[in-house]
């Protein structure tokens, strides 16, 4: 994690930024997927506060081989009309923190109606406290106020009447110590191994 890019938004009255980085996370995700590259991704503009966000900027980490490798403004179609990529640069030699930022798995309306059909069936069709309470407890699962981006599934069916399968990724960040390590195809800390990328 020696090098970076930072691809920065643009400011476009047109285009809302969270649309623009919902659009060019999932490019880069598709890149990380063809390419079976070793790189991180960061958001250097990360806030979880009420109405925080990922910010504006991605920041790409890797090896100056991987970074290069990944071609980024001849392979993301149009980027440059939205964003602003940087060359392959190094890391400052002083960083502030070492950083994971994983995805945060949250339930989603379907997995309700599944959990309230077990309560049911479990409590011998007869709905009761006990069942109402570990529903209640389940539901709050729910509430989830991390930042995220809203993507595309290949990988599962689309929900009925719908043509895509659209899901929210959401985002945590936690400062811990330097670890090297796997990634994942969104370019997150592999939640396995935690893998670190540096702040500055």
């Amino acid at each position: 994690m020696d090098h970076y890019i930072d691809i920065q938004i643009l400011p476009n009255p047109e285009i809302a930024a969270p649309l623009v980085m919902n659009q060019l996370f999932y490019q880069l995700h598709l890149l990380l997927v063809d390419g079976n590259n070793h790189a991180g991704i960061s958001f250097p503009g990360y806030q979880h506060s009420q109405g925080g966000g990922l910010g504006s900027c991605i920041r790409l980490h890797g090896t100056a081989k991987v970074l290069t490798a990944l071609d980024i403004t001849r392979r993301v179609d149009g980027i440059t009309d939205y964003a602003a990529v940087s060359e392959v640069l190094a890391v400052p030699e002083q960083v502030k923190n070492h950083a994971v930022f994983v995805r945060k798995h949250t339930k989603s309306p379907r997995d309700v109606e599944r959990k309230r059909q077990h309560l049911l069936k479990k409590s011998g069709g007869e709905w009761n406290e006990e069942a109402q309470e570990s529903l209640t407890r389940f539901i709050g699962k729910l509430n989830c106020n991390y930042p995220f981006a809203q993507l595309i599934s290949h990988s599962s069916a689309p929900a009925k009447g719908m043509d895509k399968n659209h899901f929210y990724l959401f985002i945590d960040k936690r400062i811990t110590p330097e670890k090297t390590g796997q990634f994942t195809k969104y370019g997150l800390s592999d939640p396995t191994n935690h893998a670190t990328v540096p702040i500055f």
